[in-house]
């Protein structure tokens, strides 16, 4: 497995997958992961044999030496299925079908629209996303992923396995909540890196506009790791001492932040399918999401939408949702279970490894139907 840059622990969505998914398929495939060694410093993980490479940044991205020593190391290798844990991690696709029998991509997001990305970054991510009809089976984490391949001519062998909520307790944690000065249920959530992509900017706008009028606003918390860009001092100097900067936590500290919060917002004007929301509904954190495309691919209804970078809209959803939180939670159950994403890849693999070239048709039967799109059905 090629493209998380560690476990366990490690931020990010292609890591909390990774997490999650490749301990359990280790109980049936030899597995081997190509980490980072500062984001890991293990030899093996719940069954998974582990190997490390040195960071080297450059270009804006530190996994240039680890792509190229993929090079090297699957070569030596030779498995039968290098699974891409995301776009970018197919770099050398086509040297991958060289060495391997089978090659499987995770398109967990179209990382070239995003801004932070100059023109040779998403040169390469057009690159990445260019080489996916070479690849034995793409796996988009929602349906509107699958469209946009289908709709750059990638669609063939394209299915839809998503992400899942967690299985968890659902218990405040004190220390968490001493820690930052915070009482149950009188904060509002938001997790994700600080980058521009998360477009905290207009949440502290509206939440500083919200307060205002609703003074029992009492913080907004945000948690996430500094991409060292300065755009978290930019955001440090639009907010009131209301505003709280965790830095990144572990998280089972994190969890007790989504237990115990009033209301769990997500801004984000880029996304895959966003792990932060599910571990929020794992908690039973009543929930506010931008209207991008990616989050429309949600079961949840209407009136948990905003639109993308309107802080007027998002301060009065604000004020709504802190007078009636019990509105904005949703139903878990209408997510995906990690048992169910592991089955589904597993019956992949098989299928992968038994049929020649099956067509996205033979997979999609085969897998069963287990994404949770739907479109909302109330206002």
């Amino acid at each position: 497995m090629i493209g998380a840059r560690g476990v366990p622990g490690v931020e990010g969505g292609a890591e909390k997958n990774a997490e999650n998914l490749f301990p359990a398929l280790a109980a049936d495939h030899n597995i081997r992961m190509l980490c980072l060694a500062n984001f890991c410093q293990l030899d093996s993980y719940r069954g998974l044999r582990i190997d490390r490479v040195a960071k080297w940044k450059l270009f804006g991205t530190d996994k240039i030496l680890y792509y190229l020593y993929s090079l090297v190391w699957t070569a030596r290798q030779r498995p039968d299925v290098i699974h891409c844990q995301g776009l970018n991690a197919a770099f050398f696709l086509w040297f991958y079908r060289v060495v391997a029998r089978r090659v499987v991509v995770r398109y967990g997001s179209a990382d070239y629209v995003n801004a932070k990305w100059g023109w040779l970054g998403r040169l390469g991510f057009r690159w990445c996303e260019w080489q996916l009809r070479w690849a034995d089976a793409v796996i988009a984490v929602t349906p509107s992923l699958r469209e946009r391949l289908q709709k750059v001519g990638v669609g063939e062998r394209v299915v839809v396995i998503p992400n899942a909520v967690d299985a968890v307790e659902v218990t405040p944690d004190d220390h968490a909540l001493a820690r930052f000065d915070l009482n149950p249920a009188r904060f509002v959530l938001a997790v994700g890196r600080v980058t521009w992509q998360k477009d905290f900017e207009t949440l502290i706008t509206a939440f500083e506009a919200a307060r205002t009028r609703s003074p029992e606003l009492a913080k907004l918390v945000i948690v996430g790791g500094d991409d060292a860009s300065g755009y978290l001092e930019h955001l440090q100097k639009l907010g009131s001492d209301g505003v709280v900067f965790t830095g990144r936590l572990p998280r089972e500290e994190l969890g007790g932040l989504y237990a115990a919060c009033r209301l769990y917002v997500n801004s984000s004007r880029h996304e895959g399918f966003s792990n932060a929301i599910l571990e929020a509904v794992s908690h039973g954190s009543p929930i506010l999401v931008s209207d991008i495309v990616e989050n429309r691919d949600l079961p949840i209804a209407a009136h948990h939408f905003f639109a993308v970078g309107d802080a007027e809209a998002l301060a009065d959803k604000l004020r709504d949702a802190w007078a009636d939180a019990a509105a904005f939670t949703v139903d878990r159950k209408a997510f995906a279970s990690w048992p169910e994403v592991v089955s589904a890849t597993h019956r992949l693999y098989e299928i992968l490894l038994a049929t020649p070239k099956p067509g996205s048709s033979t997979l999609g039967a085969a897998l069963g139907h287990i994404s949770t799109a739907s479109q909302p059905t109330d206002s």
